[in-house]
């Protein structure tokens, strides 16, 4: 059972009070910067462990930012808290331009509102009920961390607008990935042959199904056959406006059209598609918010009631009476 002292002033918070909320946010901190930091090596490497990384930490995040609405009491401390952690979010994106500073307000007000919320009812209730608190403040933290990556990736993507914001290697990846789609419709499909070798299986399956077909002489077959792969560059030609080099592999090729398409758009245009993405990445994340809530608040709680039982905190009962946290 937590240790209950009554009548006890509260709001007074000792030199070991103050180490404490210290810790806590320097913890937060930690978080907040592995966060910016393994985000940013992702977007700059695409590296997918980065992304992972970057994921695990903001989750830590999420946990600290939920515990220090139960711990830090004084408007000033958790003020004070928030506006480092906020700095650590953004601390490998930070450029004075107006974006990011509006970014970093809307941060911070959204984290402020809802401890802000949870401490209301803290002060509200007679017994500290964590689940109804933790299911107020934990969604905002999630939107807030959701749009800090919804626009971190078209700032990114806008300053480096010269290049495809798509590596080879994941293009491939991509491709591979797609193999067993694709082959629902094509089942000779391999992105790792080469575009001769695809248009010459293609067409031999075409001529193959034509019963006329069968009495060609081999010359004959292999000059329409030829004739046939000819048409076929010429289409994607056509269609595409970029030339292709048959002899590259599929997936070479696909990424240098794109590539090529990409480059000739306007800047006006690009900018709309990276606001669209990052508008298409803040509603997917944004649609699991659920589970993530539910994973953050079983963390807190675990750590919750860890801290409360190793002595970090305790629960005191006011004159009023209810219960309220305390750190000494």
């Amino acid at each position: 059972m937590n240790p209950i002292d009554v009548n006890r002033n509260v709001d007074m918070i000792g030199i070991k009070g103050l180490i404490k909320i210290g810790a806590l946010t320097f913890v937060g901190v930690l978080f907040a910067l592995g966060f910016s930091w393994f985000f940013r090596s992702f977007l700059l490497g695409s590296e997918w462990g980065q992304l992972i990384w970057s994921m695990a930490c903001a989750i830590g995040y999420l946990v600290v930012f939920t515990l220090q609405t139960f711990f830090i009491r004084a408007n000033t401390h958790f003020a004070v808290a928030f506006l480092l952690q906020c700095i650590a979010l953004l601390g490998f994106f930070i450029t004075i331009t107006t974006p990011v500073m509006i970014l970093f307000a809307v941060v911070y007000a959204l984290l402020l509102s809802a401890s802000f919320g949870g401490r209301k009812i803290l002060e509200n209730t007679l017994k500290i009920d964590f689940w109804n608190i933790s299911k107020l403040i934990v969604p905002k933290g999630i939107i807030a961390l959701t749009l800090l990556i919804s626009v971190f990736i078209p700032l990114h993507l806008q300053a480096n607008k010269d290049v495809l914001p798509l590596s080879i290697a994941t293009f491939d990846k991509v491709l591979v990935s797609s193999n067993v789609f694709v082959k629902r419709f094509y089942q000779d499909y391999d992105p790792s042959k080469s575009v001769e070798e695809i248009a010459r299986t293609t067409t031999e399956q075409q001529l193959a199904a034509i019963p006329q077909a069968q009495n060609l002489k081999p010359v004959e077959r292999e000059i329409l056959i030829k004739r046939a792969m000819n048409d076929f560059y010429e289409q994607i030609f056509s269609y595409t406006g970029v030339t292709i080099n048959p002899k590259d592999p599929f997936s070479k090729a696909a990424y240098g059209i794109l590539e090529e398409k990409f480059n000739g758009l306007k800047d006006e245009a690009k900018l709309w598609i990276y606001i669209i993405f990052g508008s298409i990445i803040f509603i997917s994340i944004a649609s699991i918010m659920l589970p993530i809530r539910i994973l953050v608040g079983l963390l807190a709680f675990f750590f919750y009631e860890t801290l409360l039982a190793l002595g970090f905190a305790h629960v005191t009962i006011e004159s009023r009476p209810k219960e309220t946290i305390i750190l000494d």
